[in-house]
Formats: structure tokens, sequence, C-alpha cells
């Protein structure tokens, strides 16, 4: 006995509840049959209860309002297009690099096109169904308007540049005390002067709907061509994909440099107390404590590595007339080519940026014959398929639920971002896979796939070493390793991932495993607890190799560098200042360095300053002499040199994709004064200006 349209709703929702919920958990399909139960019972009721007369009669009008459904139609792709497609292609954007993978072809437009259609049906398809039904059809419309207008508001006006990692997770989430209630005064404001437009009329709001939805269009349009033509650059991924090896010398002296990237210096001797096996097995190493990168970031520090005091932020800036990428990769090349030209055997493992490219572009070693170059990262990992399947699945709902909440007002952005499960159950009940959920420095839930991709590399390293005695000279191996870039909280004492962690009674039982010297390393925030963890993993790994080269009778005549490319993130372990007082993240400069030379024995420390630009001078000593930079024909130099000019260029825009032009886009120099012995004592460091 229902009407034509209440029998609409009932046998289309039935219809798209059948498609949409096949596969959920049994607990809705109970809902839906007592739902539909209770409906039954309530329209037999409502049969034999004598109808009501109405009382408005004829003054309601159910016909046909073009203009509330023309406002409606616009607004409501207005906001599908919004939430769909434009919030997650401008994060896509800027990140392109971050989610494409070198043994896997990823399309980032497949989940944009899927997140659009999901945004599509919600507000278009379900929402007009629901105008369709609706008595109030201006109400409704009013009500997608404001939608609308707030999602526009909260987005454009009070976003926030968070620091946001290619899952869709957050290193870092916070907003002012003000926001939220300065969000929500505006927000009512633009209620209340959407309602006074209504009550007059609708037609404003066409006029309103067609410049936003030309606009939302072109943006969206924009991102998508961007989006599509960076990915497709990747080709180059295809033709790279050959399985890992390294080659070393067994009567021929090697030289190894292992570059972990954001390794920080300073927690070397907590790990070494703690896990005092470490001091044999790294028997013969010197940790220099007073060493420096030049920049903050990859792309600052690490071409001074790989080629010496000629690749310096400042000298990289002086030769304005070149690219960013053709200056670092030509660091990239110097000591591969010096080593290889001099009759070493030469491997390289995941060169840093190679071809600015966050997936290594190994093309820039195709002219040297003898450089053998591969990408590791990924392939040695057991479980990088089916996490990366993991990722897929749930790629196609968190685009769409992170559109939702860039959108929403500020004070419930939180909780839609559910501490990186976007309040999905399924997740929380797989504790998901693909990424780690951190509540704190001793709790954390699921696998973080960046971090296990790296680490597996280390853990393989014996399994993809060749040892020869054909080498004409020896061998020279670079691996890049990005494990200690990845804060990861992992399962203690024997610092292994597990898919959920605790680690409350450990923590609480061996605090006292953080102080050294008086000296106590604070470990307040979970990020600083998971540098630390994947620091000590990574030596440990490190470690097994290093006896794996013993039984081999490999480990006296290798030279190993262990060396990163900048320390941690400006407010991790602790804030310092330069002698003006002005804020100054020493940490993010200070970088590990430590080297074991040919048939060294003992564990010491040196206070020797030194930075890692020295790198390449440490390599060749002895072994080449007098090396020549086959680029630039200059010496390759070392500290010593009184010619240096040691400014340190501190900037947050590390983006090789952003930061890629002739010089370094502007920010923070200082110069640090060796003289003082210590280079966390703030009277050595001077600000010398932005720029």
């Amino acid at each position: 006995g229902l009407d034509k349209k209440a029998k609409i709703q009932l046998y289309v929702t039935a219809l798209v509840f059948l498609v949409l919920l096949y596969n959920s958990p049994s607990g809705l399909v109970l809902y839906w049959t007592l739902n539909n139960v209770f409906s039954l019972v309530k329209n037999i009721v409502m049969k034999l209860v004598p109808a009501r007369e109405d009382k408005a009669g004829s003054a309601v009008s159910h016909g046909k309002d073009t203009t509330n459904m023309l406002v409606f139609f616009m607004y409501s792709i207005c906001l599908s297009t919004l939430i769909g497609l434009l919030i997650p292609s401008d994060y896509v954007k800027r990140a392109v690099n971050d989610y494409m993978w070198n043994f896997r072809t990823e399309n980032l437009a497949h989940y944009l096109f899927i997140s659009l259609l999901i945004s599509l049906g919600f507000f278009l398809v379900w929402g007009g169904i629901y105008y369709y039904i609706a008595k109030n059809k201006k109400l409704v419309t009013g009500v997608l308007v404001s939608i609308t207008i707030f999602a526009l508001i909260d987005y454009f006006v009070f976003y926030r540049n968070e620091s946001l990692l290619n899952n869709f997770q957050y290193e870092l989430y916070s907003n002012s005390f003000f926001d939220g209630p300065l969000n929500l005064i505006v927000l009512a404001l633009a209620g209340l002067l959407i309602i006074i437009i209504i009550r007059n009329t609708n037609k404003v709001f066409i006029y309103i709907a067609i410049p936003l939805l030309l606009a939302v269009v072109i943006v969206c349009a924009s991102n998508m061509n961007y989006i599509i033509n960076t990915n497709n650059e990747y080709a180059f991924t295809e033709n790279q994909r050959d399985y890992p090896q390294i080659t070393l010398s067994a009567d021929k002296p090697n030289v190894v440099i292992i570059m972990l990237d954001r390794a920080v210096g300073r927690v070397v001797p907590y790990i070494f107390s703690e896990h005092s096996e470490l001091i044999n097995q790294f028997d013969g190493f010197t940790w220099y404590r007073n060493s420096l990168s030049f920049g903050q970031g990859t792309n600052m520090g690490i071409p001074a590595l790989y080629g010496g005091y000629e690749y310096t932020p400042s000298q990289l800036n002086n030769r304005s007339n070149e690219t960013l990428r053709d200056k670092h990769d030509e660091a990239l090349c110097v000591m591969p080519v010096i080593f290889g030209e001099n009759g070493y055997s030469v491997t390289i493992l995941d060169p840093a940026y190679a071809g600015y490219e966050y997936v290594p572009d190994l093309s820039i070693y195709d002219d040297y014959p003898y450089i053998n170059a591969y990408v590791a990262n990924e392939i040695l990992n057991p479980y990088f398929n089916d996490l990366a399947d993991s990722r897929a699945y749930f790629f196609e709902r968190d685009f769409f639920m992170f559109g939702i909440r860039l959108a929403a007002p500020i004070g419930i952005r939180d909780f839609l971002y559910d501490n990186g499960y976007y309040n999905d159950m399924n997740r929380r009940l797989l504790h998901d896979t693909h990424f780690q959920s951190i509540q704190d420095i001793s709790h954390a839930s699921g696998y973080n796939l960046d971090y296990l991709n790296a680490y597996y590399t280390l853990v393989n390293l014996s399994n993809i070493t060749t040892i020869t005695t054909e080498s004409e000279s020896g061998s020279f191996v670079f691996i890049d390793n990005v494990s200690t870039h990845e804060p990861t909280i992992l399962e203690e004492p024997s610092y292994t991932a597990s898919l959920v962690v605790d680690n409350s009674e450990y923590d609480q039982q061996n605090a006292a495993r953080f102080v050294q010297d008086n000296i106590e390393l604070e470990l307040y925030y979970p990020e600083e607890m998971g540098h630390y963890q994947t620091q000590v993993a990574a030596y440990q790994a490190l470690g097994d190799w290093f006896d794996y080269l013993r039984d081999q009778g490999l480990y006296d005549n290798t030279r190993i560098i262990i060396v990163s490319d900048h320390g941690a993130r400006y407010w991790l372990f602790g804030d310092t200042n330069d002698r003006d007082g002005n804020s100054l993240a020493i940490c993010a400069f200070n970088c590990l360095f430590m080297i074991k030379d040919f048939n060294q024995t003992g564990f010491t420390t040196s206070d020797v300053f030194i930075t890692n630009a020295d790198t390449p001078s440490m390599a060749f000593n002895n072994l080449i002499a007098d090396p020549i930079n086959p680029f630039t024909n200059n010496p390759i130099r070392s500290n010593l040199d009184e010619t240096q000019d040691f400014l340190y260029f501190a900037s947050l825009i590390h983006n090789v994709t952003e930061n890629n032009g002739n010089a370094f886009l502007p920010g923070d120099w200082y110069r640090y004064d060796p003289s003082y012995g210590d280079i966390y004592n703030e009277e050595a460091w001077e600000y010398v200006g932005y720029y």
C-alpha cells in the first residue's frame, strides 16, 4: 500500500545495500533485516489506524522545483569532486614519487578515480535518492549548499600543512588552540548568510556554483595531468629489476660505504651500552662524536657525502648555471668512477635520488660499464607483495576518507583521522598491515612497509655477497639504506617488527639505558623512540654481516665507513640554539660517522671534528694517490684544508620535486667553529642569515 516514491526508496535502497554490504560483517545484515521487519510491522499498524486528515490541504506543492533541482545537482557535483578528487589529488601531486615502487608498477589515477566514484555515489547518488523522496526539497538543497560551502572554507581557509606520509598517515598533526573556535565562528557566519539567501531566492547559488564548479574542474584537471605524467615517467623502473649482488675481493682491499639515512650520531653510545655484543661485532671501528652534515635533508646533505667538499650546499649554489639534478647526479658518480677507473669492481645499491627521483634512476651509470648498480629496496623484503596488496586495498577507501577529513571542521579532524585508521573497523580488527599506527613510545600496531623494504636489505647482505679473486685492484661497494629514516616502534628487546607491539614493561624496567655519563637521552616522542629503535636494528643487522665477513676471511681486508646524510628532524632529541639564542636544531646536522680501517682492532671514540664530506677522502686514503674529481679536475679534499667554507644549511623544503632549480630555495644558514671542540656547544654556532 505504499506510494510510488516510498516503494522506490525501499527497493532501490535494498538493491544498493545488497551490492555494497555483500561482504560486510553479519551484524550489518542482521541490522538491515530487523529494520525491514520493523518497517513491515509499522506499516501493518499504520494500516489499522485511521489516517489523519491533511490539514495543509493543497497548500503543499509536491511538483517539480527546477531551481532547487539544478542547485542540488550542481552542488552535489561540486562537493563530490572536491572531496573525492581535488583534495586527494592535491596531496598526491605534491609527492607522486612517494607512492612509486621499483618492483611494482603503480597507477595512482586508479585510486583517484575510485575515490571520485565513491564520492559521487555518496553525495550525488544517495543524496539524489533522498532529495527525490523528500517533501521539503528546499531544506535538503540548503543543507547540501551549506555542507559544500563549509567544506570549501575548511579546506582552503583552515588547511594546515601537516607532515604527511605516503600512506595518508601523519608524523605530526596539530592545530592551534584558537583554530577550532575560529573555524566554528566562520562556519556559523557562513551558515547564517546561506539561510538569509535561501529565504529570499535560490537562484543566487546557481551563479555562485558556476565559477566554483569551473575552478574545481580546472584544478582537478591540472592535478591529474601532472600526476599521470609523473606516474608515467616511472616506466624506467621496468628496466632495473635485477636481483642485487655485492662483489667483494678475497685477496685485495675492499672499501664499503654504508649510508644510513637520517641516522643520528649522538645515540651511538646509548645503543652500544644497551647491546654490548655490538662492541665485538664492530671491532675495529672508531666512532666520531663530533660529526656534522652540511644539510638537514637528503638532497642537501648527501652530495657532499658522495663527492666531497665541492658538493656542499654553498658550493652547489655557487654553480648557478647548472641544475641541482645534474650536480647531484655528478656527485653520485665521483667515487664509483674514480675507483672503477683504477681497476676496482664497483657495486652501488639504491643511490639516493639518482636522477632526482625517489626511486633511483640507475641510468645515470649507463656510461660506466664497470659500475654495477641495483635497486635493492623492496625486492629483499619477503612480505613486500602482501603488504603492497594491503596498501592498494585500503587506498581505494583512504583517498576518499582523506578528502572527508580535510573538508571537515578542525574540531573533528582528529576523530576522522582515528590515529591513521580513518574509522575503518576492518583495519582495527586486523591491526592493518601496510602501515604502523603508533600510540606512544611503547605501543604500536601494524607493520611499516617502507621500513621493512629497507631493513631486509641489511638483513640479507650475507645472502647477496659474492666473493671473488678476479678483481684487478679490489672492490668498492656503496650501500644506501633508508631503514633508519623511518621511525618505527619495534618489539623489544629483540628490536624486530611485530604486528602488535607492547614494550611498556621493558621500557619501565630499562629506563636507565638512556643515561650515559650523566647525560640523559630524552625520548618523549614516539618518533624519537622509533629513530632509536631502527638504528639498533640496523646495527644488529650490520653486526651479523660483519660476523659473516669474518667467517669468510674478508673483515680485515675491508675498510668500512658507516655514515649518514644528516641527523634527525628539527625537534627530535631536544631543542638547541645558536650563540645568539636563535633556534637551531643541531641534532639535525649531527650525522653518524664511524670507520673501520684495514686490520684495525678495538672499538674507540674520537672527539676529532669530521663531516660527512670527508667520506671520499677517507675512502681513497692510501689506496688511490692524489685522487682527482673526474668531472671538475679538482683534488679530493678533507676538512683539514683551511680554505673550507663551513656553511651549514637548514631548510624544510627537501622534496626534490619542489626544490630542484639551479640553487636551493632560500633557507637558514649557519657557521660552526670547530675550535670549540663540541658540536653541541651553542657558542660554536653562528647564524649567518636567510637567503
